[in-house]
């Protein structure tokens, strides 16, 4: 509109006082910092107080354009009169109206049945559009909304609003409209147009329902806090439960830092609220190093059970916070942590292990000069503390760490590779676990640990052949053995050390491993040309322990995980005495990028059965994925359980085009219920996109099932109660 004022101005007051002739005119007028160029069929002054453009107009200043098939000036009082249709478009503004009237000497004037966009998604409607500064206006009688229909599928209607290009739009007393239907009212409501930049102001509300917390409205407010930082608070109103607030913090005060914060609490009537706190952040420091913060805090598990969105929230044991520096360079590597784990137990003290702190500078495959030899090394300083349902260490237990590995690679012969490897470990503590009775408990008598470690791995040797089909394609069949031997042993305190990590659950051992794998690999076609796919494979191996009960450790009749007995499945299998371990086996298929399916299972030959099966495979393919996983596990000895469960996702269409849908769910079979499950139906138009969501649990302390919506805005953004939906695959 701007435009349209000055570019009128200049259009009447150049014209020369002679008629212009009939043929098309162009006339180019110097104007400020600029040019004005204007088009017409016809230009010319019927009076000393009336100059005309007709025909076909058209007025170029710079990005703006306005067209409209006459214009009147009137240079005595600075009025002009531009008859319609008129047109005026610049950068993401487009706003046409049936006729226009501006007052050149005030800079104001109005668009009558005023459209158009106010950026490339935004579209207003207003009976009248007044002009009231150079880049404000005042609509009048319309609605706002991004589709472009008579009547929209959504909107919001406008008594009285203000906006101002590139900047904000505010309205008073609107209707937010479903078609012609009314949905709900607001007192006030500010968006942007032009760029989408952050402003403060209340989001939309919200609201949902569950059969546990009754019905939920939420509402939260944005503030920004300078150009680098925004603080979110909001309120959840449960009617079962009470109230809910909660605030998140986010910053970013240049390109190498960035923090974000979370709290939230329930006070609630049944007695099951609490409060969680998240953070995470990150910044880069000098000299290559990087620093970061990761943590989260509940005070306690029943209310994150209880008021977590997703089911993996609601079910994860541990509560891991962290703090570390750390600088990779080259081989090697230093970190500097600060940490706390804690374990949920339902049916006693939760274990809590901290860190305060921990040091340790590693070697990774760093070459010892010009020798075929490469060396590993691990070292560290650490404070470690625990408390449990059993003991509670004193203050804080030193652990200094030195462990260096020497190895190398002999080639022998047909392709086969010998790799000897040797380690020796010394672990100092200053505090260790002394009887007392029948119990072991913390003590302040420091204790070292050393062992030694040799290895032998021998692979590298196998079996191939090229087979060829009648088509002319090719397929290639690898059979691949490979054999290990680790001999471990010096720990004769194994009993004594306390156990704080991975690194103290080590064991004597003297063992053989053996396996051996099959592949059959395709010629795939790819953009960047032809690769060897591999089709399928199979892979099985056990281990013989020439030490069943490995130096002692090993304690018959109750659950035993330690190094190496951990390392082979991620299953159990120690709780009785045997030469050999389970079978552990694979099977992975994968036809084509988009298909896979795997099948695991761990056989004993000490019981002749199977302890655990697992199928899971998954199906990728335009508007279509199924995943899922079934597994079993067998109560074959202390320390393992039956498990017999089912997880599977079904997704349909695109979520952002059309019709699209979803299921997943978690089945338990032995206990015939579901633990979770969630079906989510969403339609996508031009302009908006609805999400309709039904989801229940049934875990530990809560059974509840629950509707969630969304509903998403072209140009505005989404409201609703459905989160991010969670990974299980």
């Amino acid at each position: 509109m701007r435009l349209l004022v000055r570019f009128s101005v200049f259009v009447l007051c150049f014209l020369p006082v002679f008629p212009v002739p009939q043929e098309r005119a162009r006339i180019d007028l110097p104007y400020e910092d600029g040019t004005v160029v204007i088009e017409a069929d016809e230009l010319f002054r019927e009076s000393t107080d009336h100059w005309v453009a007709e025909g076909d107009v058209i007025v170029t200043h710079k990005d703006g354009v306005l067209t409209s098939p006459r214009l009147v000036y009137h240079p005595t009082t600075g009025e002009v009169d531009a008859e319609g249709p008129v047109e005026f478009t610049q950068d993401l503004t487009w706003i046409k109206g049936s006729r226009a009237e501006f007052n050149l000497k005030t800079g104001t004037g109005t668009i009558h049945d005023a459209e158009g966009f106010t950026d490339e998604e935004l579209y207003v409607k207003a009976k009248q559009l007044h002009k009231t500064g150079p880049d404000t206006y005042t609509a009048q009688d319309g609605f706002l909304t991004a589709c472009e229909e008579s009547v929209p599928k959504w909107s919001f209607t406008v008594s009285t609003g203000h906006i101002k290009l590139g900047g904000n739009a505010s309205f008073n007393h609107t209707l937010f409209k479903i078609k012609k239907v009314p949905v709900f009212y607001l007192p006030f409501m500010r968006f942007p147009t032009g760029d989408k930049k952050r402003s403060s102001g209340f989001l939309l509300p919200s609201m949902g329902n569950s059969s546990n917390r009754g019905r939920r409205f939420s509402q939260s407010f944005y503030l920004v806090l300078g150009r680098s930082a925004d603080l979110l608070l909001r309120g959840d109103y449960f009617s079962e439960r009470g109230f809910g607030q909660g605030l998140t913090f986010r910053t970013r005060p240049n390109q190498a830092t960035r923090l974000e914060l979370d709290w939230y609490g329930v006070k609630d009537r049944k007695d099951q609220g609490g409060t969680s706190f998240d953070g995470v952040g990150e910044t880069k420091l000098p000299g290559g190093f990087r620093a970061v913060a990761d943590f989260n805090l509940v005070s306690s598990f029943v209310f994150r059970q209880v008021f977590s969105d997703d089911f993996i929230t609601a079910t994860k044991p541990t509560e891991n916070s962290r703090v570390f520096v750390s600088n990779n360079f080259q081989s090697r590597s230093f970190n500097f942590l600060v940490g706390r784990e804690e374990t949920v137990f339902l049916d006693g003290p939760n274990a809590v292990i901290r860190n305060t702190p921990t040091i340790n500078f590693n070697l990774m495959g760093h070459k010892l000069f010009d020798t075929p030899f490469h060396l590993d090394l691990r070292t560290a300083a650490e404070g470690l503390s625990r408390s449990d349902s059993n003991f509670e260490t004193p203050g804080v237990t030193q652990r200094l760490d030195f462990f260096p590995q020497f190895y190398f690679s002999a080639p022998l012969f047909q392709g086969l590779r010998l790799t000897p490897s040797l380690g020796l470990r010394e672990t100092f503590y200053s505090d260790s676990l002394q009887p007392e009775g029948e119990e072991d408990f913390p003590s302040g008598e420091n204790i070292h640990r050393q062992y030694l470690e040799l290895t032998l791995d021998l692979k590298g040797w196998g079996l191939s052949r090229i087979y060829r089909r009648p088509n002319g394609n090719r397929w290639k069949h690898v059979i691949e053995p490979s054999v290990r031997y680790r001999y471990l042993g010096g720990l004769d305190n194994f009993e004594q050390i306390i156990r704080f990590d991975e690194h103290d659950a080590i064991a004597n051992t003297n063992e053989l491993e053996y396996a051996i794998s099959n592949q059959i690999f395709v010629k795939r076609k790819t953009k960047s040309g032809t690769v060897n796919h591999e089709w399928l494979s199979f892979k099985i191996a056990q281990r013989y322990f020439f030490d069943p009960d490995f130096g002692g450790a090993l304690q018959e009749g109750q659950i035993n995980q330690f190094f190496p007995l951990n390392t082979l499945t991620g299953f159990p299998f120690g709780g009785v005495g045997r030469n050999f371990s389970p079978i552990t086996s694979l099977l992975r298929f994968t036809p084509k990028p988009g298909y896979s399916f795997d099948v695991r299972g761990d056989f004993d030959p000490k019981f002749h059965t199977f302890r655990n099966f697992s199928v899971t495979g998954f199906l990728n393919r335009p508007n279509f994925y199924l995943g899922t996983t079934y597994f079993l596990t067998r109560e074959l000895e202390p320390g393992t359980f039956k498990t017999n469960q089912l997880q599977a996702l079904v997704a349909l269409g695109k979520i952002l085009e059309g019709p699209s849908a979803s299921a997943t769910f978690s089945y338990d079979a032995r206990s015939s219920r579901f633990l979770t499950y969630r079906t989510r139906v969403n339609y996508a138009w031009d302009c908006c996109s609805v999400s309709l969501e039904y989801q229940g649990f049934n875990v530990g302390v809560r059974q509840e099932r629950q509707f969630r919506f969304s509903f998403y805005l072209k140009g505005l953004g989404s409201f609703g109660t459905i989160r991010r939906p969670e990974r299980i695959f």
